[in-house]
């Protein structure tokens, strides 16, 4: 009896068994179906706006939405990407508006972030909202400022965000020295603070219509950003390997006494030898550098083709 009890157990073991191995490979399989599907409306929706078809690719972006899986990073990114063809294409507002406040609140640290915020400040001002648009624009901007220490103050209000005296003086640093030193009166550092609120309030309107969509302006500063990078990583990569020989500086004066300093005493002309010389070293240093980078990167120059 035993052993037919334990037979019987057995049995019914196994039927349970075979009852869960179809189960588990049936859900191993709708999972594996599931991230097909996503990647296939994916896909689809990326043609159709490619090919111009903007409410067929949001009709396949949503039916991603659909599946109640979805990772919330996931959902910020397919929310966003409705929120541009909105925004983009069909220059409906108001769901763009919507759709950039979903992505921001299901992936609030997502690399669309910067744009979505933008966008959606421009959405709002576009459908009249100028209270909420004010409201989004100071709580992007207020990211980005924030007070330096405890001493710090507040020298103006921007609707609702707070310009920190830290703030204006990291601005004043920027500028010429002739400039900053004419900002130690307590007068002239009020003055600039009324100048710096005047371009914020310009940059915010600016922003309000758009502007930094504009392929114009992307363009530009593309350009300027490679610009400060280049300088940057020639005064740290390239700069600092040049050593300033006072041998070689009277080297070079001799031999340009006559052509660049009309034969004038070295003592009297010393200052713009060492700046000439200085300036002579550090061009040869950079075409060096280049030349060096050019080898290792297997640069070939077609001149012929320069017409």
């Amino acid at each position: 009896m035993r052993s037919q009890s334990a037979i019987s157990v057995c049995v019914q073991g196994l039927a349970v068994c075979a009852l869960l191995i179809p189960a588990v490979m049936l859900s191993s399989c709708g999972e594996a179906d599931h991230s097909a599907r996503i990647d296939r409306h994916k896909r689809l929706a990326g043609e159709l706006d490619n090919n111009k078809l903007p409410l067929a690719a949001i009709e396949e972006y949503e039916k991603i939405l659909a599946f109640d899986d979805l990772s919330d990073r996931e959902r910020g990114n397919i929310s966003y990407l409705i929120a541009r063809i909105y925004y983009e294409d069909l220059k409906d507002y108001r769901n763009a508006a919507a759709y950039y406040v979903r992505a921001k609140e299901y992936d609030p640290n997502g690399s669309f972030v910067t744009e979505a915020s933008r966008n959606l400040v421009a959405s709002l001002e576009k459908l009249g909202n100028v209270l909420d648009a004010r409201r989004q624009l100071g709580a992007v901007t207020n990211i980005d400022h924030q007070p330096a220490d405890d001493d710090d103050a507040v020298v103006a209000r921007i609707g609702g965000r707070d310009v920190w005296l830290s703030e204006v003086e990291d601005q004043i640093v920027l500028l010429p020295p002739e400039i900053q030193s004419q900002l130690t009166d307590r007068r002239a550092k009020v003055q600039y603070v009324h100048q710096y609120v005047g371009v914020e309030l310009l940059y915010n309107a600016a922003v309000r219509e758009d502007y930094l969509s504009r392929p114009d302006i992307q363009r530009q500063h593309e350009q300027l950003e490679k610009r400060l990078v280049v300088d940057q990583f020639v005064s740290e990569k390239v700069m600092p390997d040049l050593n300033i020989d006072t041998i070689d500086v009277r080297n070079f004066y001799r031999a340009n006494k006559d052509s660049l300093y009309n034969g004038a005493p070295l003592d009297s002309v010393r200052a713009q030898v060492y700046r000439d010389y200085q300036s002579e070293k550090a061009n040869a240093a950079y075409n060096d550098y280049i030349m060096r980078l050019a080898e290792a990167e297997k640069v070939e120059f077609l001149d012929q083709n320069v017409k």
